[in-house]
């Protein structure tokens, strides 16, 4: 392993898989694809085929892409273009000035000191989500883990946006968030990725971001004439630029849209992983149990309790560094005479990595396939590698604007549930892993919930 761990320089070279090398793994698990490609042809990857991309899988390389962006690099790909017709224009897929603006117009309600808001109503939902346990628990009975985790994210992110009012939609927030995943998961084919191709798809995401609009726009309407002002939408409207600029309405419905299917299916998808892997690892899993009992104990979590959760943090660590929820990302080449790798790459090439591969790189990790949460406690040698050779939050000026939220989040949801029941799985369990938007267990995380300790 390289003594510069993360920080290494780069000094392969680019290489060019026969025309079509092996794309009929694309359409079956295409994170699997891409590392094949890095097994079989290294770390920068030039392949043509139906799609023609660059592959990088070196944390020097992606340190360039990330840290380049909005310059050398942008989100004006074809990959991206697909999710704007989901997203509209909001910051995930925004550029420019429209992106500088909104960034600075969020930024400060995603602060340290903002989300401290917000622990109270991740905590309440948890602790809501514990108490239904209890009679899966007390009878025994085997159910799947993960759209438990994904009701409950849905949960809090509609509170902290909407605060009550999510309450009466929210089986429908539940029903767009599916037909905009199923929509973003398509492959943007030439003539079908247009977004008047007469498709079931299309018809279906048209329809739903009518409806998700007009219910925004009716409750925005409603925070405009006062009342509810502890929800993020009531934030967003009174949010000002440097010259007193505030957001539209549809900026406001196109940035909620955004965090509710960024905010909501990532999340989930990490805490099913993370139980799962808990439950193989017992010595992990009764480190952290010791480390809640013994910070937290019967108390409420606050966020002095969650900061002293070093194993917890480094298992959600762990976790999204093999299972990443979020597991790819591409940009454009937005400039002439690119250099990457020592290679020029042409003006509006893309270029795509796969956190599934990066994140298992034998020369940055140790074993990297194994379950080790030590590799990020503060002084380990690793810790100080995984910069750029693990970004489950992306970097450069494009990383994620709700990294802390989701952190606390997470941290906040274990706290809760793990204190009082160990998630152990059943034999019906089927292990798999299935890349869409997001990297999810392709059969789910079938358990039974066994109490250690009374509420």
């Amino acid at each position: 392993m390289d003594a510069h761990g993360a920080k290494a320089t780069f000094t392969g070279t680019l290489t060019r898989p026969p025309l079509l090398y092996r794309q009929w793994m694309l359409a079956g698990n295409p994170a699997l694809f891409f590392d094949r490609l890095v097994r079989d042809f290294g770390d920068f990857v030039h392949y043509r085929g139906l799609f023609n991309f660059y592959l990088v899988n070196h944390p020097a390389l992606v340190r360039q892409v990330l840290q380049e962006t909005n310059r050398s690099f942008d989100k004006r790909s074809v990959i991206y273009d697909r999710f704007r017709q989901s997203f509209g224009d909001g910051l995930v897929v925004a550029e420019g000035d429209r992106w500088r603006r909104q960034r600075r117009l969020m930024q400060p309600l995603f602060g340290h000191d903002a989300i401290k808001d917000y622990l109270p109503r991740v905590v309440a939902a948890a602790e809501a989500l514990g108490r239904r346990w209890e009679a899966l628990a007390d009878g025994g009975r085997v159910f799947d883990v993960v759209p438990e985790m994904r009701v409950l994210t849905l949960q809090i992110v509609g509170r902290v946006l909407f605060h009550d009012s999510f309450d009466d939609v929210a089986e429908k927030i539940a029903a767009w968030t599916d037909v905009i995943n199923r929509h973003g998961a398509k492959p943007p084919l030439p003539i079908i990725r247009s977004p008047w191709f007469p498709s079931r798809i299309n018809r279906q995401l048209r329809e739903t971001l009518a409806e998700f609009h007009a219910f925004l726009a009716e409750l925005i309407e409603e925070r405009r004439g006062g009342g509810e002002t502890s929800d993020l939408i009531s934030r967003l409207l009174a949010a000002r630029d440097d010259e007193g600029g505030a957001m539209s309405s549809h900026d406001i419905a196109d940035e909620a849209l955004g965090m509710i299917i960024g905010g909501h299916e990532t999340s989930a998808n990490a805490l099913a992983w993370l139980w799962y892997e808990l439950d193989r690892h017992p010595a992990v899993r009764l480190r952290l149990q010791r480390e809640l009992d013994d910070v937290i104990g019967d108390e409420i979590p606050s966020h002095e309790h969650l900061s002293r959760l070093v194993e917890t943090r480094m298992a959600i660590e762990e976790t999204l560094r093999l299972h990443p929820p979020f597991w790819f990302e591409n940009r454009n080449v937005a400039a002439d005479h690119v250099e990457l790798g020592g290679t020029v790459v042409p003006r509006g090439s893309l270029v795509v990595f796969s956190r599934y591969s990066l994140h298992r790189h034998a020369g940055f990790w140790h074993d990297p396939d194994r379950f080790e949460p030590e590799r990020f406690r503060p002084d380990h040698e690793e810790n100080t590698r995984a910069t750029h050779a693990s970004v489950p939050f992306g970097g450069g000026p494009r990383v994620c604007i709700g990294q802390h939220f989701a952190m606390m989040e997470l941290i906040a949801i274990v706290a809760v549930l793990a204190r009082r029941y160990h998630l152990r799985l059943d034999a019906s369990h089927r292990p798999g892993m299935a890349a869409h938007v997001t990297m999810t267990p392709k059969y789910g995380v079938r358990v039974v919930a066994e109490r250690r300790r009374s509420p």
